[in-house]
Formats: structure tokens, C-alpha cells, sequence
């Protein structure tokens, strides 16, 4: 029972209270007075001291104008008995009441400045008091709550006698009733603001759920550093997955929100981990920035781009039955500054230059599924879409971004504005900076081998990084693979940007960056765009190189390349049987298309034929390139070795030759017929593994010893039919 008091012609004095209403009335207790505002509580029943809320701020005027009103009263309110009180001294109660005055005790003489009563001032206070002291920060937060509830009273500090245990009565049958369903456990919380599409979340964490969290937190640090928001997502797909079965597929089916939020995962490691230091090592957090300033801006999408290249944290290895070790590399990134939207990724084991860059640019506008069909990646023109090129493209000023090429082709061929920034300024282009944080940090806490998470800059993360590069075992395409996944993750999921973008709001959009640059594309109006179309970039951007033609076939790396239009036909028509250099413009991302321009200045359009696209899939041509010198290594290895098996083997043939001093007998049909078949059969048993015995024929009568007299014979017989035939006797 709330026991107020009125008073007359008051001043607003800490501890006051402001009675408001005519019939249900409630009671606002200053704090704090300050010369423009004041500081105050609301406060009810003694019991509702532990839900209170920190004092808020309220101008003097607004005060005045509530307290001008019929409907309030200034007065006190008395305390409840059970603290009206005081504890004998030298009793234990009193000894109580100093040891906890003296644990806020420096606290409120700090809240007597006005600046320390702001939100983040205020906690930020009590936590640094409780980590000091190391109690926990809710006791002391809610020590000083009750100080001032109860009107900046020390006897507030003093516990409150507990409750009827719940196995014993107190209350009449009649007086109190209450049902099962309030008898029930209820979710404790705000409910999400997709209650009223997704229903009530009515999950409950028990204890195997904590255990669970702390157990998938502590997989994820064994793995490598990580956040509490990827062990998050980690508990949802694994742990609960097996625990909650029904649960996780209905939330899989978006028939019910996330059933443990991210703020609750938090809060239950927070409380009830016990992490030992290799693994709190491992545990990351974000450190806290400077915030939005809304500094880097820009009118809609397509305006300007952002582009930069870093050097990725895992190490890859070739594609082959025994892979080689390739090293890092070189990840080239486009971001659309208006709506976030990465419109292009690009990796490279080559030095950087704009060979390299003018790639990342060819991916922003062509199309997804074309172009990483060739090395595995399940990726659609819907999924990703399309992005076009911008009217000012950003960079910073690295030796690939300054080169007169990339002033040469940009500037003058392409006819985008190039705004390199000013030394030492890499905060000109955040928004991908904080990308290519995002990637690294995605890639650390992923558990991939070859992946490490710090720079090396010291023993511990030189350590990471050579077990990284020993761990190896990602290709190119893996690697291509991975990072495609992340960015359209990316471009799917809501930034907090476009939250304060209330055109998007008005439109019933999504604030995420694929949404608001397709949108942004479609409804914007007035914006610079780039003055080429798409076909004529791509042309533009093409890279350059020599292959050969012959018989109608254009062949280049070794892969044959078949005509496709009208003029490629001409083109293969004309060509010889003799293999002319020709110069070639291609696409090394998807070298599937060659073009080749003739002196009329047309595009003869020659694509791979399906054996030498079938060699191609799963490796792209930096792969290919890097791998050269071993590949003609171990051929000529492989024909070093059959070169000497050969020399070798003539070599013992020569040595072991007989030489034959006899003729070779002639038989006639019947005995060679009979003949081939003994020395099949003969070769026939040996294979089987049963040698045939040997058996002694008698010699036969035309045997090599009496050669000469049947020769003789036969001349004679010869001699005597030309004889008769001329008629001589």
C-alpha cells in the first residue's frame, strides 16, 4: 500500500514526489536537480523496487508543466515499514547496511554531476566500480536503483524480508485462486517485432540448452578465433537442430521467429561460461568505433564505387593428385557506396597491376552463372544480380590503382572519373574496408583449414600462420567458392544504414543491399551514370594475347577454339594449313569466348570446343598459368624416364642378338597353317600359366643338313621339263 502525503508550495528537492492523476495515480521521485533539468524515478509498490528503470532526464520546463496541472500533487512518500526500522549499533544489520553503503557509496557522489546520470556514462560507471570490487553488475546497478526509489534513502539498502516459501500456506483458498495456466513457466522478455507475423516466441531455456550454447561456443573456439555471434548461428544449426527437432524445422520454415535470440546467447555465455585461456584467446569482439558519422555519402546506386585489394589470410594449394603449395592471394573487391551492394569479387595468384583490376571491373556487369559455371560455383543471375558499371570509381593509392594503365584505360577509354584519396586517408573508403574486415573475420571463425586470423605480427600469430600454411588444402576455386557465398550473404542481409533510409520504409523495403540497389537502379532519378553501355565496356576490357590459326581452328594455350559467327567462319576459311599468330581480345575469368578483330574492325566470335571446356572446368587460367612450370616439369620428366626405358631395352637387345647362319625354311600351305596354329597354341598356354611339355619328333627328311641336295634335285627336275617343253632329247 502506497502511503503519500501531500505538500504546499514546494521547491523540487531531491526526493520528492510528483503525484499524477485524478483516479489512478502514479508517482514520479526526483533524483537529481540540476539548473535547466532534473532527474527522476517512477516508483510504485515497495515490491516493484527490483524492475525499476535508471532515473531519466526531464527539462524544468516540462516539469513545471506537468505540475501545473489540477490532476498533481507534490509530496512524500513514506517508507514501508519493514524499513522505517533502523538496525541497532554494532548490530549485524548495521554492519550490513555499511558494507553495502560503502560499496555504491562512490558511485552516488559520482552521480552528483549531471553528464555521469547519461545512459553510457551511468553503466559504464557501475561496471567499472563492479569489476573493481568483483561483485557482478546487476547487484550494485540494482543497489543504487533502490537507494534512489526509496527517496535517497540508506535504509533502502537493507534487504526486504522473503516471501512465503511455496510449500507453505498463507492464503486463503477464497482470497486467491489461481489457474494452471498461470501456474505455467512463461517466456521472460520483449517478444520480437515479428510477433504479429510470426507468432509469439513461447521457447523457454532450460539448463541443457546453456550447457548446449557454452558446448558449441567452445567447438567453435577449439576450431579458432571466432564471435559470439558466428557460435550463435553455430548453436542454431547443430546443437538445437538435434535437440529441438521440431522446434528448429519450424523455424528453418519461417513459422516462428528465432527461437534464442542473439542478445540471449550473450547473455547465458556471459553468465555461465567458464572459458579456460586458450580458448578465451580465441574469443573476439568488435571493437567499438567511432559509429555512423554519415560522412561518406552518395546520391543512389551505380554513382560511385568503391574498389580496393588485400591480401586474403589462408593459404591455397593446387589442383592436382598431389598438390603444391600456391601461397595467398590477392582479393580484389567492388562495393556500390549508396546501397552496400558488392557488385564484384575477384581473386588472383599474380602480382597486383591493373591486368588484375580491369578482371574485378569485366565481373561487375556480366553475368553471374556464364562466368563461374567453368570452376564449380552454384551461383545465378538471381541470387547475384548483374551490377553496371559506375560513373566514379574510388580507390586508394596502391601501385595497382596509381599505374599509368589504370589511368589510361579508366579515365580515357572507359570514361569514369577516377578520385584517388589523399595519402594516409583509408577511412575515404570505409564501407569497403569494413568488408574486407567482415571477410577476414568470416573466414577465421569458419574452422577451414589454411585460414588464419591475425596479421603476423608477433610469435603467436607467426605460429597461426605457419600451422595455416602446413594445413592447406583449399584450391582456387574453393577459395572462389567460399567468398562468393559470404558476399551474397552480404548483399542479403539488413544493414543498419539503410535502416535510417526512410525512403525504403515508405516503400515497404527491405534494408538490405541487394534490394536497395535494384531498387535504388529502377526509381532514382537524376543520378551521374557511366556514358558507355555494357557491351561496349566489355569490349573495352577485354585483355589482349596471341593464339594461332589453322584449317579453320583457332587454337590458344593448346585448347582448340571453333568458329561461332559469320566473320569467324570467313576468318577460318581463309586460313591455311600453316598456323599464322593471330592477336586475340578475351576474357581470362571465362575464357570459353575469343574474339579476334579483323582489319574491317569486326568481332569474329570463336568459342571452346566441349573436350577442351571439359579440361578447362574446375581451374581458371591463374591456376593454369602458375602451375605452367611444373606442368612442363613433370612432362619432361615422365619422358625423360621413357626415353631410357627405351635406350635401355634396345640396348640389351643389341647385346643378346643372335645371329641367324642358317635360311629360313619355306613350307608349303598345308605345313605353315599347321605351323601357326602349334605357336599360338604354344603362346596361348604360356599366358594361362601351363607350359606344354616338350616332345621329341623324329627329324624329318628336309632337314638343314641335306639343303644342298635338294636343291640340286630341283634344279635337275627343272632342267629336264624345259627340255621336253623346247623338244631337245
Amino acid at each position: 500500500m502506497i502511503e503519500f502525503h501531500p505538500i504546499v508550495n514546494s521547491t523540487p528537492t531531491p526526493g520528492l514526489v510528483l503525484r499524477i492523476g485524478d483516479t489512478e495515480f502514479r508517482y514520479l521521485r526526483l533524483t537529481h536537480v540540476f539548473e535547466s533539468c532534473v532527474y527522476a524515478i517512477w516508483v510504485s509498490e515497495p515490491e516493484q523496487a527490483r524492475y525499476a528503470r535508471r532515473p531519466s532526464k526531464i527539462l524544468l520546463k516540462l516539469l513545471d508543466d506537468l505540475s501545473s496541472t489540477n490532476a498533481s500533487k507534490w509530496g512524500r512518500l513514506a517508507l514501508p515499514p519493514v524499513l522505517a526500522v533502523p538496525p541497532l549499533a554494532e548490530s549485524e544489520r548495521q554492519q550490513e547496511l555499511d558494507v553495502a553503503w560503502n560499496l555504491i557509496k562512490p558511485l552516488i557522489e559520482s552521480f552528483e554531476t549531471e553528464t555521469n546520470l547519461d545512459r553510457k556514462r551511468f553503466s559504464y560507471l557501475i561496471r567499472a566500480r563492479a569489476e573493481a570490487l568483483e561483485v557482478k553488475y546487476l547487484t550494485l546497478f540494482r543497489m543504487i536503483i533502490r537507494y534512489y526509489y526509496f527517496g535517497r534513502s540508506r535504509l533502502a539498502l537493507l534487504s526486504l524480508p522473503p516471501g512465503l516459501s511455496a510449500n507453505k500456506g498463507g492464503y486463503s483458498e477464497n482470497k486467491m485462486e489461481i489457474s494452471d495456466e498461470k501456474n505455467k513457466i512463461k517466456r521472460k522478455g520483449r517478444q520480437s517485432v515479428l510477433a504479429q507475423e510470426l507468432g509469439v516466441n513461447k521457447f523457454i531455456v532450460f539448463e541443457d540448452d546453456i550447457s548446449d550454447m557454452i558446448a558449441s561456443l567452445k567447438t567453435c573456439l577449439r576450431r579458432g578465433p571466432t564471435y559470439q555471434s558466428l557460435a550463435h548461428e553455430e548453436y542454431l544449426a547443430t546443437q538445437f537442430r538435434i535437440r529441438h527437432p521440431d522446434i528448429h524445422k519450424a523455424y528453418l520454415n519461417g513459422e516462428i521467429p528465432e527461437p534464442v535470440t542473439v542478445r540471449q546467447f550473450k547473455y547465458y555465455i556471459k553468465k555461465h561460461a567458464d572459458l579456460d585461456d586458450n580458448l578465451s584467446k580465441n574469443l573476439r569482439s568488435l571493437a567499438r568505433q567511432q559509429g555512423y558519422l554519415g560522412s561518406i555519402t552518395a546520391s543512389g546506386p551505380g554513382e560511385i564505387y568503391e574498389i580496393d585489394a588485400t591480401i586474403g589470410r589462408f593459404y591455397l594449394v593446387s589442383d592436382e593428385e598431389f598438390p603444391k603449395l600456391l601461397g595467398k592471394p590477392t582479393i580484389y573487391l567492388i562495393i556500390d557506396r549508396w546501397s552496400r551492394f558488392v557488385v564484384s569479387i575477384y581473386l588472383s595468384l599474380r602480382s597486383p597491376s591493373y591486368e588484375e583490376v580491369r578482371h574485378a571491373l569485366l565481373i561487375a556487369f556480366t553475368s553471374r552463372e556464364l562466368r563461374f559455371k567453368g570452376i564449380g560455383i552454384d551461383v545465378n543471375d538471381k541470387r547475384w544480380p548483374v551490377g553496371h558499371l559506375p560513373a566514379v570509381l574510388c580507390p586508394d593509392r596502391g601501385s595497382d590503382f596509381m599505374s599509368s594503365a589504370m589511368e589510361q584505360s579508366v579515365v580515357q577509354d572507359l570514361l569514369i572519373e577516377l578520385t584517388p584519396l589523399p595519402p594516409f586517408c583509408p577511412d575515404g573508403k570505409a564501407i569497403v574496408e569494413r568488408f574486407i574486415r567482415e571477410i577476414k573475420r568470416r573466414m577465421a571463425g569458419s574452422g577451414i583449414k589454411g585460414v588464419y586470423a591475425d596479421r603476423p605480427m608477433d610469435p603467436l600469430s607467426k605460429r597461426a600462420s605457419r600451422k595455416a600454411e602446413s594445413a592447406a588444402v583449399n584450391t582456387l576455386s574453393d577459395a572462389y567458392r567460399i567468398l562468393v557465398e559470404i558476399v551474397i550473404d552480404h548483399n542479403n542481409r539488413p544493414h543498419t544504414t539503410l535502416k535510417r533510409n526512410k525512403e525504403f520504409v515508405k516503400n515497404n523495403l527491405s534494408p538490405v543491399p541487394q534490394d536497395a540497389y535494384l531498387w535504388g537502379l529502377q526509381n532514382i532519378t537524376g543520378l551521374r551514370k557511366a556514358p558507355l553501355t555494357d557491351e561496349d565496356y566489355k569490349k573495352l576490357l577485354l585483355s589482349t594475347g596471341k593464339a594461332s590459326i589453322s584449317n579453320g581452328v583457332l587454337k590458344y594455350k593448346q585448347r582448340p577454339y571453333l568458329p561461332n559467327n559469320e566473320t569467324a567462319y570467313e576468318l577460318g576459311a581463309k586460313s591455311s594449313t600453316r598456323a599464322k599468330s593471330i592477336d586475340i581480345r578475351l576474357d581470362k575469368t571465362n575464357p570459353n569466348e575469343i574474339y579476334v578483330v579483323t582489319n574491317r574492325r569486326e568481332w569474329a566470335l570463336f568459342k571452346i570446343s566441349p573436350g577442351a571446356a571439359k579440361e578447362l572446368s574446375g581451374i581458371t587460367l591463374d591456376e593454369e598459368e602458375i602451375l605452367s612450370t611444373q606442368t612442363a616439369r613433370l612432362w619432361a620428366q615422365a619422358e625423360h624416364a621413357s626415353r631410357v626405358e627405351r635406350v635401355t631395352a634396345k640396348s640389351i637387345k643389341s647385346k643378346n642378338a643372335k645371329k641367324i647362319n642358317e635360311p629360313v625354311i619355306k613350307l608349303d600351305k598345308l605345313d605353315l597353317l599347321a605351323a601357326r596354329q602349334k605357336e599360338t597354341a604354344g603362346i596361348k598356354q604360356k599366358i594361362v600359366g601351363h607350359v606344354p611339355s616338350l616332345k621329341v619328333e623324329p627329324k624329318a627328311a628336309t632337314s638343314s643338313s641335306n639343303w644342298i641336295e635338294l636343291e640340286e634335285q630341283e634344279r635337275l627336275k627343272n632342267l629336264e621339263m624345259i627340255r621336253k617343253h623346247r623338244g631337245i632329247k
